[in-house]
């Protein structure tokens, strides 16, 4: 397995998340890019600086991004120099180096989803056909506090509307195998989470 360590520069004009969404949007329209003209759908990341409190219900995302792949080969269709080349002053781009030995662990990196109570309703309701007065009542009972995950600010090609890709990041015991779509993280209703090395 190889990589490619992205890391944000201090600036003092830019605030760290405007770098991210920058960063983020032009990987994400690269993922897409290599998964429509290459099929490959095998290019996970992870946030080596992840940080969430559950008790205190808030993290940061850091400042560096690991980019996975299978291959070299991958990650040079993938090209983050060229794709990233209009963020030069915003972030550094290490060289493509094989992971070795340095994984001391691994991690599953996923997009966390709250839906609002109107949404989870219609869900319910249509998922367990109830009626919307039943499905209202089970989701008042068992309604869960939407957990405050680090974020990504993003906007969407198509629509140009903004919406946050909250990142869940946790340890898994060992390797597990899977695919990542066009965030390079794993979905979150895929039965095996990918997950990638982490040191």
């Amino acid at each position: 397995m190889v990589y490619q360590e992205i890391t944000l520069i201090p600036n003092d004009d830019i605030p760290p998340y405007a770098i991210w969404s920058k960063l983020y949007n032009q990987l994400h329209i690269a993922l897409a890019d290599v998964a429509n003209g290459h099929g490959i759908n095998t290019i996970g990341v992870a946030f080596p600086d992840y940080r969430y409190s559950e008790q205190h219900d808030k993290g940061t995302l850091g400042s560096r991004l690991r980019v996975f792949a299978p291959s070299r080969d991958e990650l040079d269709k993938l090209d983050l120099p060229l794709r990233l080349s209009r963020l030069s002053d915003y972030v550094h781009i290490k060289a493509i180096a094989d992971v070795g030995e340095r994984a001391t662990g691994y991690v599953v990196v996923e997009r966390y989803r709250h839906y609002d109570l109107g949404k989870q309703v219609e869900r319910f309701a249509d998922f367990k056909n109830l009626t919307v007065e039943q499905a209202l009542e089970h989701c008042l009972a068992h309604k869960k506090k939407a957990k405050n995950y680090p974020f990504v600010r993003l906007k969407s090609e198509t629509n140009q509307r903004q919406y946050h890709l909250h990142v869940r990041q946790y340890t898994v015991a060992k390797p597990q195998t899977g695919v990542f779509n066009t965030y390079g993280i794993t979905n979150i209703n895929d039965e095996t989470k990918a997950s990638v090395p982490h040191w």
